[in-house]
């Protein structure tokens, strides 16, 4: 009896499969949404009793929700996590993390969370070890590396940073990463210059939108971890669960502009305490914008400086940097600094929210995939572009 209710769940899967597409496939194992708005796990359907009963009780068709996905030819199905599931659940990036340590090198005299770029102030020494400069082949003989966007070390060998960094319409491709000083001019010995490998952007990115805005970076060695260079973890919840609280610091750093004017900061800065902006606010101020076709989707984070007479904000040279969220168990990366209006204007500044493309991070950074691959010739090294 058990067998035959089994090969109509398979029977019915076929059927679904047949009648209905995924945009945003996810895969067995990974984490989604129930329809209750509960973390659920992706399984295949056979393995999943809620989804089964479903499927008997005639409920369950091909515009049904909680599916993820299928794997050859059984449908894969968001899957309520059971306790003892609960307990061991971790993601990668979690346990990646949990390797890193405390990332939080914040003095206590900073805790306070006035973190005073454009109307920021300089980062202290070795405050922020994951924050890392992209270096583009220059024509300027006597500046031969120019470093115009950021990123975040999120393992020993992966940067993570925006699309329209690595690609643009001036076809400008990053060669290299700095890290491990605040000083982009600094010569001392705890800089590390490592070449970039390959370059993988998110196939649903393109240039003509702000959309899927996030790339990833593979070096073609690994870092040397020391208090000046180490990765930082992920947030790996969503805005909507976060308990972002008083004490709860947001905060943008960079080498970008200090005013709108200006050139690149030779210094690393980080902005006063932002605060996040609702949806519906923010995006009363991009109404028309070419690039936004769709407006500003749950792909986004907003924030600004509440501070109207400071107005501190990202600005020219920061994307592709994090914004962070400090709080007293460690710094963890939310957002990729995406775009905005002028430096310091009333609108906020729109961030890319890591949590939309978590599963999508973890298979390129934590497991291995086989993919098609071109390869891009540099002035100074072989890059390998990913397209999917």
């Amino acid at each position: 009896m058990c067998n035959h209710i089994l090969s109509n769940v398979i029977f019915v899967s076929l059927l679904v499969i047949l009648s209905y597409a995924i945009d945003d496939e996810l895969y067995e194992g990974s984490q989604c949404m129930l329809e209750d708005g509960k973390t659920g796990i992706c399984k295949k359907l056979t393995d999943c009793p809620m989804r089964i009963r479903e499927v008997q009780q005639g409920i369950r068709h091909s515009a049904s929700t909680g599916r993820c996905g299928f794997s050859d030819f059984i449908e894969i199905v968001c899957c309520p996590i059971m306790n003892f599931e609960r307990k061991v659940l971790l993601r990668p990036a979690d346990i990646a993390c949990q390797e890193y340590g405390n990332n939080s090198a914040t003095t206590k005299e900073d805790k306070n969370l006035s973190l005073h770029i454009f109307n920021g102030k300089l980062a202290m020494s070795n405050e922020f070890p994951y924050v890392v400069a992209l270096g583009y082949e220059n024509d300027n003989i006597s500046e031969p590396i120019k470093y115009n966007c950021g990123g975040s070390l999120i393992s020993s060998q992966h940067v993570l940073t925006a699309a329209h960094c690595v690609s643009n319409i001036n076809e400008k491709v990053p060669i290299e990463v700095r890290l491990g000083n605040e000083d982009i001019q600094s010569i001392e010995s705890n800089v590390q210059r490592i070449p970039i490998s390959d370059i993988i952007y998110h196939p649903k990115y393109k240039r003509s939108t702000q959309y899927n805005d996030v790339a990833i970076l593979r070096l073609k060695t690994k870092i040397q971890v020391s208090k000046t260079t180490k990765p930082i973890c992920l947030q790996t919840k969503s805005l909507r669960s976060l308990k972002i609280t008083p004490r709860t610091s947001l905060i943008v750093i960079g080498w970008g502009a200090t005013s709108f004017d200006a050139e690149n900061s030779v210094k690393l800065r980080k902005t006063p305490s932002l605060s996040i902006v609702s949806k519906e606010e923010c995006e009363k101020h991009y109404i028309g914008h070419p690039r936004l076709p769709n407006g500003i989707d749950d792909n986004f984070i907003c924030a600004m400086d509440n501070n109207a007479s400071r107005r501190a904000d990202a600005c020219q040279g920061d994307s592709g940097g994090p914004l962070l969220m400090m709080t007293e168990k460690g710094d963890s990366v939310i957002g990729i600094t995406a775009f905005g209006n002028t430096c310091g204007s009333p609108a906020p500044g729109v961030y890319t929210a890591i949590y939309s493309y978590l599963d999508w991070i973890e298979e390129h950074v934590w497991t291995n995939k086989n993919e098609k691959k071109n390869v891009v010739k540099t002035g100074f090294f072989n890059i390998t572009i990913t397209f999917q």
